[in-house]
């Protein structure tokens, strides 16, 4: 198998290259370009509705001000989502149960669950995530990604698909046996950090690799080497397009 085989091009933010991050305009766009799957941040609003939003705190995101914990759901609902400039957008919070229903239902899906270092926020968000794509029906196609390990446990408990944020390279041999003690499925990396000495026993362990976020042919060809199973990019039909070209054949992957 080459490096440029087949890999799947998932939408991160759902594709914020192409509206507002984590909004529907993004989502719809991606989704009309026949994105192969679609990553978000998830957060958890005071009464436990869970939105597809980058930060809790909502004045980063939003024209709402404070922790995501201090409103409750409908505010959010009425809130507006900040575009790339920062400035208020026309774009409303999608709930995750929303983006559920927008979607198809064999789409692949990754939860990236954001709390800063609240574990038990982590905790909390992650549950409720996993009990809404549990009562929707689709639990088979979602991955929990995360920063904090907690995060990653309540998913595996729940029977939801998780990997760990990589943000370095520490001990790599150690790191994967810390990871399959702990039933983890795989692992999600800044594209920075990957090297041999990273990637080899990942590889030899049979862990899955999530590599984003990926917006340049400069940044894919360097990365294509470490054999990645999932590239997450701002802008996923282009980078789609540039991995039909370095396949050579024209043709969509």
């Amino acid at each position: 198998m080459s490096a440029t085989d087949h890999i799947p091009v998932y939408a991160h933010r759902f594709g914020s290259a192409y509206g507002p991050e984590s909004s529907r305009a993004a989502l719809e766009r991606s989704l009309d370009q026949q994105v192969e799957g679609l990553e978000c941040d998830v957060i958890l609003s005071g009464d436990d509705e869970v939105f597809a939003l980058h930060d809790p705190d909502l004045g980063l995101c939003t024209n709402l001000t404070g922790w995501a914990r201090e409103h409750p759901a409908e505010e959010i609902d009425r809130a507006h989502i900040r575009d790339g400039a920062g400035d208020i957008s026309d774009e409303r919070p999608l709930r995750l149960r929303e983006v559920l229903r927008l979607i198809p239902p064999d789409l692949p899906l990754q939860l990236d669950i954001k709390a800063y270092a609240d574990h038990d926020l982590v905790r909390r968000t992650t549950a409720r995530a996993c009990e809404i794509v549990h009562e929707h029906g689709t639990p088979a196609r979602i991955e929990v990604i995360s920063f904090f390990t907690p995060g990653c446990l309540v998913a595996h408990d729940r029977g939801v698909t998780t990997r760990l944020v990589l943000w370095a390279d520490y001990a790599p041999d150690a790191l994967v046996r810390w990871v399959l003690d702990r039933r983890i499925d795989g692992v999600s990396c800044e594209g920075f950090v990957l090297s041999e000495e990273l990637t080899d026993p990942l590889r030899g362990a049979g862990l899955t690799m999530s590599v984003g976020a990926v917006n340049s042919r400069r940044a894919l060809e360097r990365l294509l080497p470490f054999e990645p199973h999932i590239v997450v990019s701002d802008e996923p039909a282009e980078i789609r397009k540039i991995l039909s070209d370095l396949r050579g054949t024209g043709d969509e992957p």
